[in-house]
């Protein structure tokens, strides 16, 4: 039998995917709490019991995000292992499978578009990219060099989530080898 606090969190969780599914869709115009009771199967003072406002429920979906993320970048950079770039290639990997969902660029260029709005989802991802550039600086390549592949995935990153001239798949493809050619072999990846 499961406890109460067990339950609380799985419906927590069905909440934050609702939402999610419904900013995938619609974007953050239509998002309405009553819109994603509906989308969670729950009734909309079960959602207010988890999250007592839009705001609280978006950044706390915007938290939720960046956990799953940061739990796939730490997976990934166990799976590189310890050499050289590997948290960088770690960094490159989890930003470009995120981003190669197109209900993902909608969902975070939804939450980027209201900062104003939102200031503690955004103060999190400014705490983040700290410790993400400190994470890139100390990754065993030439620290000048891994933060100019970090803005190359940021870039790419950005660029897909807000559709500025989105690139053909063969491109995008060439790009993120690349990218990843970068942190292997910089030299070689020049030529």
């Amino acid at each position: 039998m499961m406890g109460p606090q067990r339950t609380d969190l799985r419906t927590r969780d069905l909440i934050l995917e609702a939402c999610s599914q419904i900013l995938r869709r619609e974007g953050l115009t239509n998002l309405t709490l009553k819109a994603v009771a509906e989308e969670a199967g729950i009734s909309k003072g079960g959602l207010l019991y988890h999250f007592p406002n839009k705001v609280s429920l978006i950044e706390t979906l915007f938290k939720y995000h960046n956990d799953k993320f940061e739990a796939r970048l730490q997976e990934l950079a166990k799976i590189e292992g310890d050499v050289p770039g590997a948290w960088l290639r770690a960094y490159a990997r989890a930003s470009i499978e995120q981003i190669a969902d197109p209900g993902n660029a909608s969902l975070y260029a939804s939450i980027f578009a209201a900062e104003d709005r939102y200031a503690t989802a955004h103060q999190l991802m400014r705490q983040k990219y700290t410790l993400w550039q400190k994470q890139v600086e100390e990754c065993g390549l030439n620290p000048d060099w891994a933060t100019l592949v970090r803005f190359a995935v940021d870039g790419l990153w950005f660029s897909e989530m807000h559709r500025y001239a989105p690139l053909s798949t063969t491109r995008h493809e060439k790009i993120v080898d690349l990218i990843l050619e970068l942190i292997d072999d910089p030299k070689g990846a020049l030529d």
